[in-house]
């Protein structure tokens, strides 16, 4: 799938762990997905609710 949109020149993550569990607070702690991606000496941490994440999933299996 090519980007019609400007080039890409963000910062490569070469590396992501996934975690899901309940996020302790939001309120009725709701079950979520955390990804961890890896970058060069950092690591980047980003919390999506579960409708999200099959989202994602969706976008990726169409891209991949």
């Amino acid at each position: 799938m090519e980007n019609k949109e400007p080039k890409i020149s963000g910062s490569i993550f070469k590396g992501v762990q996934v975690h899901v569990g309940n996020h302790q607070y939001e309120h009725g702690n709701p079950e979520v997905v955390e990804l961890a991606f890896e970058g060069y000496n950092y690591t980047s941490f980003v919390v999506i609710d579960m409708e999200t994440a099959r989202e994602l999933q969706k976008q990726l299996e169409f891209i991949l």
